[in-house]
């Protein structure tokens, strides 16, 4: 379901105070609306189920018995100014719920409500950063314009692993390859992690040059729509599901607060990490050092880069 469309729902409900059913053709019977003290309000309506949840000071969780013996588990926001949070965290319930068979729909939604309860904890820690949203375009941009073609959908999406410093940014086949985005004039890029170009595979650093920029020039690139296009090569509910956890582990959900960060491309550089590429490796460490980071001087890699 999307923001829009919960918008409308929303809209139609505010003057009456009352609650609409999704649609009537989801399995789950989920109602948005406001609740009698004019909160923007997320019902769901099951049979009971046992399950522990909380509240929190910007959402109120109820689960209240109705006179015909169902029962209804309802979020109330209790602050219009992050109505756009909750808004994603409804569409992300109305999603999730399509296929969730067997499972209790009350249990369901109050173990995703574990994912999200932190956002609405500390609302002023839910935003990425600039130089996070930068990185996490640079992975996207090069999964859209050089993954997808090179290895498809669906195995460049399983091997995005961006999240964990323990890891690169994609690991596939007998190869890996490692994304920093950087700004256009940077000496130097930041390893962050030893095992980022530790490998006995050969494997890639890729440097993506973003520059911020605004949306007068030509193919400006913002983080929320590059994200709707890279939805638009998916075919089947499989790989949107993927992508959506992915970008979960990112910490990402939708909120215009990121279209105020506008970028255009200037480049993307593959350098070949081979044995004589400068890197530190976990073996050449004695063994007291638990982690280390380092940065790279861009022009002394040079004579790795490759086509």
């Amino acid at each position: 379901m999307t923001i829009d469309e919960i918008k409308d729902k929303f809209s139609e409900c505010k003057n009456s105070l009352s609650y609409k059913r999704i649609s009537p053709n989801h399995p789950v019977n989920i109602y948005i609306g406001y609740n009698e003290k004019g909160n923007q309000s997320l019902a769901i309506v099951s049979e009971k189920c046992e399950s522990e949840f909380e509240s929190t000071r910007l959402i109120n969780v109820e689960l209240k018995i109705r006179n015909d013996g169902d029962y209804v588990l309802s979020f109330s926001l209790l602050d219009d100014s992050l109505s756009d949070i909750f808004y994603q965290f409804i569409s992300d319930i109305v999603d999730k719920t399509y296929n969730i068979r067997d499972y209790s729909p009350i249990a369901f939604v109050i173990e995703r409500w574990k994912k999200w309860i932190n956002m609405f904890k500390n609302p002023r820690d839910i935003f990425l950063s600039e130089n996070e949203v930068r990185g996490l375009l640079g992975e996207l941009i090069y999964l859209e314009k050089y993954m997808f073609d090179k290895y498809g959908v669906d195995k460049s999406l399983e091997s995005w692993i961006g999240s964990s410093l323990s890891h690169k940014d994609f690991e596939i086949d007998d190869t890996w390859y490692e994304v920093k985005t950087i700004r256009e004039n940077a000496l130097t890029v930041a390893i962050s992690s030893i095992e980022q170009l530790d490998s006995n595979e050969y494997g890639e650093l890729v440097l993506v040059k973003l520059e911020l920029s605004n949306d007068s020039i030509n193919e400006p690139i913002k983080l929320n729509d590059y994200i709707i296009k890279i939805k638009s090569h998916f075919s089947n509910d499989s790989q949107l599901n993927i992508f959506n956890e992915k970008l979960d582990e990112r910490k990402y959900f939708y909120t215009p607060e990121y279209d105020k960060y506008v970028y255009s491309i200037k480049s993307i550089d593959h350098y070949g990490v081979t044995e004589k590429f400068p890197r530190l490796k976990g073996n050449d460490l004695p063994n007291s050092i638990a982690r280390a980071s380092y940065e790279l001087y861009i022009r002394k890699i040079e004579d790795f880069k490759i086509d």
